[in-house]
């Protein structure tokens, strides 16, 4: 799991929104959905938006939740 995050934050940190970034993005938080057992809605679905924009806030605060466990997402 903590391989996913720290590649879910490198990709954030990067900033590079092509499509093979976006790709990889989803394949970890993929990866963190399946790996908690707590689906898509803390992972996937509170980041769809801000990927779809490429919104560099947003991601970093989501990219800095992530680092509190997944019960820490309100």
């Amino acid at each position: 799991m903590q391989h996913c995050v720290d590649k879910i934050r490198q990709i954030v940190a990067t900033g590079s929104d092509d499509r093979r970034s976006v790709l990889q993005l989803g394949y970890n938080l993929g990866r963190l959905s399946e790996l908690t057992g707590l689906g898509r809605g803390p992972y996937w679905d509170a980041w769809k938006d801000a990927v779809a924009a490429w919104d560099r806030p947003r991601l970093e605060r989501l990219a800095l939740d992530l680092q509190h466990g997944p019960g820490d997402r309100g």
